[in-house]
């Protein structure tokens, strides 16, 4: 069941807020954060969640294995810019990489991308250069 924090929880439920959608969306350094909102269309995409709130919670078929067992954190920080903004702590036994705020993830460890050309090139250099 997907878990969200007591405040979070507590705000929509005084909001009288009668439906959530939570999502996915790409962004971040690690390429993925967290989405909700109150305001959407429900169609042939979207799966209704069991929820122990005063509200239904609905997902994205496409994201519902990630969704099911995962745990939701709202966090109020100030970014670079100093403003205080809302962000989201996705918590799931899946996420295999974070970035260093917490905010972004991903399902995958990233594959560093080797230019073999290069790191030929500066194989030989070092090679080539007396110490």
């Amino acid at each position: 069941m997907l878990q969200l924090d007591k405040k979070t929880v507590s705000e929509y439920e005084a909001s009288s807020v009668e439906r959530l959608k939570v999502y996915f969306v790409e962004a971040g350094c690690s390429g993925t954060k967290i989405r909700m909102e109150t305001e959407f269309e429900i169609d042939e995409d979207i799966d209704k969640l069991e929820s122990e709130y005063n509200f239904e919670l609905y997902v994205p078929k496409t994201d519902r294995k990630y969704l099911e067992s995962a745990k939701i954190t709202r966090v109020v920080k100030a970014d670079h810019t100093w403003i205080a903004k809302t962000r989201y702590i996705f918590a799931s036994d899946e996420v295999e990489d974070r970035c260093g705020c917490g905010t972004s993830f991903a399902f995958e460890k990233p594959v560093p991308k080797i230019d073999l050309e290069k790191l030929k090139l500066l194989r030989q250099n070092f090679k080539n250069k007396s110490i």
